[in-house]
């Protein structure tokens, strides 16, 4: 997927995760959804989200491994991302 004309409230350093968004629900869900690039294809991005819960984490991205409910390597890169800018996210 190439990345569409998105507002993003965080961008990687290197630009490799672009952050769409990142929210705490009125049940404690943590809710992040970002684009992150492929490693095999520079310049494509592949679109993930993360749920998490006090008793479970669920994932999704738009890669083959993804498709198959496999835990890929962008779904990695989001949720690291993630958690060293949790303070500048504010959720």
């Amino acid at each position: 997927m190439a990345v569409a004309n998105t507002k993003y409230i965080y961008v990687s350093t290197d630009k490799k995760v672009r952050i769409i968004l990142a929210e705490k629900d009125e049940y404690g869900i943590i809710r992040i959804s970002g684009d992150v690039e492929s490693r095999s294809r520079p310049g494509y991005y592949h679109h993930a989200e993360i749920l998490i819960n006090n008793n479970w984490i669920r994932f999704y991205c738009s890669c083959e491994a993804g498709a198959y409910g496999f835990l890929c390597e962008h779904v990695k890169e989001l949720f690291n991302v993630y958690r060293k800018n949790y303070t500048k996210l504010g959720s």
